[in-house]
């Protein structure tokens, strides 16, 4: 069992680092592991390396969409599509690691491209999101902060699964809030 940061208030700045280094975090804790580490599940239940990655790049489809609508259009309603369901329209748990994790890298220079020019006030813009309960309103930075520490608790899935230190920035994050999970399948 690991310990997993999920809800941590971050500026924009925050967002932006972390958005950066966390997949440099990733290519350093798989670097030179086997295939068979990478694609093994560390027991029964729980997500290999490959099918984290499968479910990381599900939730930068999902997240990043999201992103680019609100950017792209006044106030838009969004119709929320949980990234676990998204999965399974995907090859992501089929693929190789390698390849799989150079498409993650590439989507997220592409995100970061469109997040780095922003000014503050497009961060605030919104959308109406639907599906999953009550509409509600939803801003590019919420969607690009939530990206970041549902990522950050991953990187540390990573971590334990890979069974390295993550090579740590500075990057302060403010007052954490943590829950501990099983390292097992789980919707986000």
């Amino acid at each position: 069992m690991c310990v997993l940061v999920y809800d941590t208030p971050l500026t924009i700045g925050q967002v932006l680092i972390q958005l950066t280094e966390q997949p440099k975090a990733i290519a350093a804790l798989t670097a030179d592991l086997p295939r068979a580490r990478l694609h093994r599940s560390p027991s029964r239940g729980e997500w290999s390396l490959n099918d984290v990655l499968a479910h990381l790049r599900s939730c930068s489809d999902m997240w990043g969409k999201y992103i680019a609508t609100i950017l792209a259009e006044d106030h838009p309603t969004i119709r929320a599509i949980n990234p676990t369901t998204w999965i399974k329209s995907t090859n992501y748990p089929e693929l190789e690691f390698a390849p799989s994790f150079r498409a993650f890298a590439k989507q997220r220079a592409e995100l970061l491209a469109l997040l780095r020019p922003l000014p503050k006030a497009a961060w605030s813009r919104r959308a109406t999101v639907t599906g999953g309960g009550a509409p509600r309103e939803r801003t590019v930075l919420e969607y690009a902060r939530w990206l970041a520490n549902h990522e950050r608790s991953h990187l540390k899935q990573i971590e334990c699964v890979a069974g390295g230190p993550i090579r740590r920035t500075a990057v302060p994050t403010g007052r954490l809030r943590t829950h501990a999970v099983d390292i097992g399948r789980h919707g986000a």
